[in-house]
């Protein structure tokens, strides 16, 4: 099987481990790109990952 670059909505919360449609559109508002075409909307894997890579936040007793 081959992996696609370009996600649907429905792609991309299921790998970020969504279940609600708000808190996706909660991180599209907080920065996530979004690639639209003729009313498709996508969101490319590599931008996803760099979007969750730079909202890393380290927690633990030393913070």
């Amino acid at each position: 099987m081959r992996k696609t670059e370009y996600l649907s909505f429905k792609t991309a919360m299921e790998i970020l481990g969504l279940r609600s449609y708000i808190t996706l559109q909660a991180y599209i508002k907080a920065g996530l790109p979004v690639i639209e075409v003729a009313g498709s909307k996508r969101i490319k894997r590599t931008d996803l990952d760099k979007f969750m890579a730079a909202n890393y936040v380290r927690s633990g007793k030393d913070d």
